[in-house]
């Protein structure tokens, strides 16, 4: 007998299918195509009987996310399902968003996407590509906050803060509903605390993530919360990566490249060391007095992506992100060919890799006598070709040192 992709409903997964539906019920939506993302055990435990009553019959869910499968189970690039519950057909697809949207181009768009506690607030960096795709495709957005008892978490108040600042709100775009104080939430009411949703955007968001970093910063402090998101993937149960003290160097390197960003986005960024003085200063005020000193004094070397310029450490973390990163590996002087774009006429022509472009999170592709941008997930790797004279081939996890 085939073991089964989800689990039994418990406390927390019937507070999730509860909390959704009222989230559903506020905005009259019954979707036939929902993605639940970030995916843990919680999600895997939803009541889905429930939860059917407010969806389309015969709806599809997706859940998505590394731990999708628990905790300990490696991840994988694979659409897994369905399963049947309740009416509903569950698919699987245990790894990123990011890495959902490049294997899986040719899937059911989703009518309805939930993240239950994303934090937000932390993971700001790894997360910015998937909510500015969600919200140019103006698909409905749902978060839920976790409150965590005698710490800071993402409060109600966090993440409706987070929201409003990001995407506006008002005249049919942006934040949509409010629910501070949610009647299904659980755990003395830290658990699915309250729910928000977002319907697109009052305005663009920009390419890059830091150039919302200082906006963000100034509403969470007016709030009481610091702002300090990490650059890179740090998967907090392994080895105390995420375990938040001054000694835990690689988490202070991953702060302050992140304030670093923040600091130098826009025409009118500040210099390098203007820049990590700040990131200094964020340190002390997010981990304690002496965390900006520990981080500069520790001489810690980051190891960067040679394609996409951002610090990790996890390899296999970062290429779960990775905007350079296709169908399989990409570098200069890759002979490729356009797929799945939206224009047909494009799809099989072929161009040769140049460089990634940072700012554009595109590859720049030389067809004919002309360059061109592409996002990696439009780009495959004709394998049998030999790369051009004067480039030397090098995998896309190809890594380059810099210090923070």
């Amino acid at each position: 007998m085939a073991r089964s992709l989800l689990l039994p409903p418990n406390a927390r997964g019937k507070s999730c299918a509860a909390t959704l539906l009222a989230a559903l019920g506020d905005t009259e939506l019954r979707p036939e195509v929902l993605h639940i993302v970030g995916v843990g055990d919680a999600e895997r435990s939803m009541d889905f009987e429930a939860l059917a009553g407010g969806l389309e019959p015969g709806a599809r869910v997706v859940l998505v996310g590394p731990h999708a499968l628990g905790a300990g189970q490696d991840p994988q690039e694979e659409l897994l399902g369905p399963e049947l519950k309740a009416g509903l057909q569950v698919f699987v697809f245990p790894q990123t968003y990011q890495r959902f949207l490049v294997q899986c181009q040719d899937a059911e768009a989703p009518q309805f996407v939930a993240l239950f506690h994303p934090g937000l607030d932390v993971h700001y960096y790894a997360w910015y590509s998937c909510l500015k795709h969600w919200v140019e495709t103006r698909v409905p957005l749902f978060f839920s906050a976790y409150k965590v008892p005698g710490g800071l978490g993402e409060k109600p108040t966090t993440v409706k803060t987070f929201l409003e600042t990001l995407v506006g709100m008002g005249g049919g775009a942006g934040l949509w509903v409010i629910e501070e104080d949610n009647p299904h939430s659980i755990e003395d009411g830290s658990f699915n605390a309250g729910y928000f949703m977002t319907l697109g955007s009052q305005g663009s968001l920009p390419a890059q993530p830091g150039e919302m970093y200082w906006p963000l910063f100034q509403a969470l402090q007016k709030v009481g919360h610091p702002f300090a998101p990490r650059v890179g993937y740090l998967d907090v149960g392994d080895e105390g990566e995420g375990k938040v003290s001054a000694d835990n160097v690689k988490l202070l390197a991953a702060i302050a490249e992140g304030a670093i960003q923040g600091a130098q986005a826009g025409s009118d960024g500040a210099d390098e060391a203007t820049a990590r003085s700040f990131a200094a200063k964020i340190l002390d005020q997010v981990v304690g007095p002496g965390a900006g000193k520990a981080w500069t004094d520790s001489g810690f070397i980051r190891t960067t992506c040679a394609q996409c310029g951002e610090g990790f450490d996890s390899e296999l973390s970062h290429r779960a992100i990775c905007p350079a990163v296709g169908r399989g590996p990409l570098c200069a002087g890759d002979q490729v060919r356009l797929v799945a774009l939206k224009a047909e006429q494009l799809n099989g022509k072929e161009g040769v890799l140049q460089h990634f472009n940072r700012e554009r999170h595109r590859w720049v592709v030389r067809m004919g006598d002309r360059d061109a941008l592409f996002k990696a997930a439009n780009l495959e790797r004709n394998s049998d070709a030999a790369s051009p004279a004067g480039y030397k081939h090098a995998r896309v996890d190809t890594l380059t040192q810099h210090r923070q």
